[in-house]
């Protein structure tokens, strides 16, 4: 047993979403990151985590057999679940909860490749229904259309990011709230959040970029293999 706050979990690794930023034929997950699909990178460190048990890959339905089999080659496909996720982000997180079986959760996105075992240990040693990491904002954030309006203070933002953990009731009865009133987000904190939910913050990693441009892979491979 790894955490104070209960049993070994299960997590939810997002692979689902498309590349229409990225301008690749191939969704960002799947792209190739020092030759390893940049889902893969993650995926290790969530399945060598002492406290998951496994994980639950959402996946696009074109994109279900392709995925099992590089879990395969990677050796990874006994740690998981591979389900068809939802056209949506919140449709595909609805479709992993569906398996998850712990009382807590755990939630990743396969486009973030540089987590590590610290940053996992930090949201997992939150005893609170929703743990999130965050690093501060250094840059000056204006609001307005094409000229200012106003200006906010950074000193209260926060960039926010996965892994996210859960309590499972949770982040289910929120994402059932969102559908039931049409309501969307970009991440799952903010669901919680709406319902009156404290979201508790932990320290993020500077290093735990999302893959969105293709400059993104750049720096993500000097990252990763600029120091070995």
């Amino acid at each position: 047993m790894y955490s104070d706050t209960g049993d070994f979990m299960d997590a939810i690794l997002l692979a689902a979403g498309s590349s229409r930023r990225m301008g690749a034929e191939i969704d960002k997950q799947l792209v190739r990151l020092g030759g390893k699909p940049v889902m893969i990178f993650s995926l290790e460190r969530l399945v060598k985590h002492p406290g998951i048990n496994r994980v639950i890959v959402t996946a696009a339905e074109d994109n279900l057999d392709v995925i099992r089999e590089i879990l395969e080659d990677y050796h990874l496909s006994s740690h998981c679940v591979v389900v068809e996720g939802g056209s949506t982000r919140q449709e595909s997180v609805v479709e992993g909860l569906k398996q998850v079986t712990s009382e807590r959760v755990l939630i990743h996105e396969g486009a973030r490749p540089l987590i590590d075992s610290e940053l996992i240990d930090r949201v997992l040693a939150v005893n609170a229904d929703c743990a999130v990491p965050t690093i501060q904002i250094p840059f000056t954030v204006a609001v307005g259309g094409s000229t200012m309006e106003s200006e906010l203070d950074r000193s209260l933002l926060h960039n926010v990011q996965l892994p996210q953990v859960f309590t499972t009731d949770v982040i289910r009865k929120a994402h059932e709230r969102a559908m039931e009133n049409g309501e969307t987000a970009t991440e799952d904190s903010v669901l919680v959040h709406r319902m009156g939910y404290e979201v508790v913050f932990v320290q993020g990693s500077q290093r735990n970029l999302k893959i969105t441009y293709p400059e993104d892979l750049v720096i993500a491979e000097t990252l990763i293999f600029g120091e070995s």
